[in-house]
């Protein structure tokens, strides 16, 4: 099986399978906006439907410590909880279970958007439903709390979070920029959009709230899946140095042999980091959990685009580029050339670029000499090149 695994690797090509791994990402979004319309349709919001928490859209949190009763009867006190605290005009959008070192502090978190844009009309209907919640459980006194997150404090959060995630990208450019080339950028920076896209494509289908864990799973893994991408940048840079100035480089052939050589330590570092990141999922609190699953899902996205996406990205524009800047350097590249037979004349005409050579002077002078005028015994020829070509009809 390992021999197996090695020979498929070795025959392993992203050049040549480049369209079909760009289709896997369409598929995921497309399915996702599938869900979003789907579920937004039905339920009537479509805020919901994707998943956005109070963090970035306002609401209040009502808290209910029940100790053991909140671990051995989840369901049934969060059915009897949500109905109670619907009747006051307002839907519950989530809850989830709180289990304190402590049972006794054990809980159940309850969530919902806020029916108005006034606080004190907030405050006063939150008072109202923590009076009926509490009612519910007489021997339990001063069991419930709540927290109430305004309209302003949640688009404050959200353009926080914005931020951060641009001046992320941002710096990561200007150092792939620095440490490699301008096309290592770009490729390195489609890739992690293509990271961020999927990674919330992925958690709308997988219905995990979106919340400031979310953003802070979400800038952890384009911080990890630029480094995949680096070592492959890097493997490629060590075969193109002693190929710098040549023409027609295979930028593809470069590619597929960074990433098959490469290939063995990005799925060990993905998988390693993984299992860790799983077992907190699987043993942490809700609150890790939350913060845990995005990282699963930005693990895959963020193996998928080093490996698949960003190598050919990064062949096809360097191989635009070399195209563009030769075509340039021949368009300003010149010769002069002498008639005899009518007169002194000078010819502006392309010239073949250098290979060790991409600076290109144009002529001082372009003007034409009339050929009845008598021609000088010496013509003079000005240059200011070393890879000006001069001929002589």
């Amino acid at each position: 099986m390992k021999k197996n695994f090695k020979n498929l690797l070795n025959t392993f090509s992203v050049s040549k399978n480049a369209k079909w791994f760009a289709l896997a990402p369409f598929a995921v979004v497309l399915i996702a906006v599938i869900i979003v319309i789907a579920l937004g349709t039905v339920g009537g919001s479509y805020t919901d439907a994707v998943g956005i928490g109070i963090d970035f859209e306002g609401g209040s949190v009502i808290t209910v410590t029940l100790g053991q009763e909140a671990v051995d009867n989840y369901q049934q006190h969060s059915d009897r909880i949500i109905e109670e605290i619907q009747k006051h005009g307002v839907v519950v959008s989530y809850h989830q279970q709180q289990i304190a070192n402590n049972v006794e502090r054990s809980s159940i978190e309850f969530r919902y958007k806020n029916v108005s844009s006034d606080d004190e009309q907030i405050d006063k209907l939150n008072k109202e439903i923590v009076a009926a919640v509490d009612a519910l459980y007489p021997d339990l006194e001063g069991n419930v709390t709540y927290q109430s997150i305004g309209a302003t404090a949640a688009q404050d959060l959200l353009s926080k979070a914005g931020i951060a995630l641009a001046v992320s990208v941002a710096l990561i450019l200007i150092y792939i920029i620095i440490r490699f080339t301008l096309m290592s950028g770009f490729a390195a920076i489609i890739a992690l959009i293509h990271d961020v896209v999927v990674m919330f494509a992925l958690t709308v289908i997988c219905r995990v709230q979106i919340n400031s864990s979310y953003v802070a799973a979400m800038i952890t893994i384009i911080a990890y899946s630029i480094n995949n991408t680096i070592i492959i940048f890097d493997r490629c840079r060590e075969y193109i140095k002693p190929l710098k100035g040549t023409k027609n480089i295979d930028y593809k052939g470069i590619g597929d042999t960074a990433v098959r050589e490469t290939m063995t330590r990005s799925v060990y570092t993905t998988l390693t980091t993984m299992v860790t990141v799983v077992f907190l999922a699987i043993l942490g609190s809700e609150s890790i959990r939350e913060f845990c699953v995005p990282i699963i899902l930005g693990l895959i996205a963020g193996f998928y685009s080093s490996v698949c996406l960003a190598t050919p990205l990064w062949a096809a524009m360097s191989e635009s580029f070399d195209k563009t800047r030769e075509k340039h350097a021949n368009r300003h590249a010149v010769t002069y050339d002498k008639k005899d037979d009518e007169g002194e004349e000078q010819v502006l005409a392309p010239a073949s670029a250098s290979k060790t050579d991409t600076a290109f002077a144009k002529p001082q002078s372009t003007k034409t000499v009339d050929a009845e005028k008598p021609a000088p015994k010496k013509p003079i020829y000005k240059y200011s090149k070393k890879n000006t070509t001069f001929k002589k009809k």
